[in-house]
């Protein structure tokens, strides 16, 4: 990914198509948001579409991209970067959209998808370094790839392969958390006999809630002590926000 070029050209060269545009599916507010700013200040050169060089195709941008096309701009900053091939670009996309936000549970579901098709899932990977590996070992090769634990890659993985179309559904759409889809999807297993034994009651989970919550709190005590001058308000914001969201998914 080198010989990079920097180019002011016509909107109407530049192509969106999946898997690109698919990874993080555009936000109603966020595009309106970046309509808003756009109109009023123009396109920010500083943040410009990255397209794929010799292809057009975008690769990083595309709320930018949807945002300049609707107030009718016809031309746009782009950067090209040359890819080996559609998995380096699609790496890359991931990559670089990932450290910008807070991944959703929607988001980890669709990605790991993706980084298991690229780099193979347990079992099924085409160059066979999967095969070779436990699990738990790939588990936790994604989980640093998406910034999570090993035991949500674990549940979101099992609700890949053995939840229902409606079920991996619910979590695509944002309606349902990976651990309430996991949950469900147990329940059906249950109920048809695939899974033995009784849900749990909830108190293990309660303890370890307990304690995650005294050493974060504990830390961040630590941190608040120390001085808050290099955290980010808009960040910690953002992360008690999420919190929130999984407290009420």
């Amino acid at each position: 990914m080198v010989n990079m070029k920097n180019d002011l050209i016509n909107i109407s060269e530049l192509n969106v198509q999946d898997p690109f545009a698919s990874i993080f599916p555009i936000g109603t507010e966020t595009l309106a948001s970046i309509k808003q700013d756009m109109e009023t200040n123009g396109f920010d050169p500083v943040f410009p579409i990255v397209a794929w060089e010799g292809k057009n195709v975008v690769v990083d941008g595309h709320t930018r991209f949807a945002a300049a096309k609707a107030i009718g701009l016809t031309q746009v900053p782009v950067l090209f970067k040359k890819f080996d091939d559609e998995d380096d670009a699609v790496l890359y996309s991931f990559y670089i959209q990932r450290n910008r936000r807070n991944m959703s549970d929607d988001d980890i579901l669709r990605c790991l998808e993706m980084l298991d098709t690229i780099h193979g899932a347990p079992g099924k990977n085409k160059e066979g370094d999967a095969r070779k590996m436990t699990r738990k070992a790939i588990n936790e090769i994604r989980a640093k790839e998406l910034g999570v634990s090993a035991d949500k890659v674990d549940k979101a993985r099992k609700v890949l392969e053995l939840g229902t179309d409606d079920i991996r559904e619910g979590v695509n759409s944002g309606e349902k958390s990976i651990n309430k889809a996991f949950q469900e999807m147990q329940e059906i297993r249950r109920e048809s006999g695939e899974l033995k034994g009784k849900p749990t009651t909830g108190l293990g989970g309660a303890t370890r809630y307990i304690q995650s919550l005294g050493r974060y709190l504990k830390e961040l005590t630590r941190v608040r002590e120390g001085g808050w001058e290099d955290v980010s308000q808009e960040k910690a914001l953002a992360d008690l926000a999420a919190i929130k969201e999984l407290i009420e998914g």
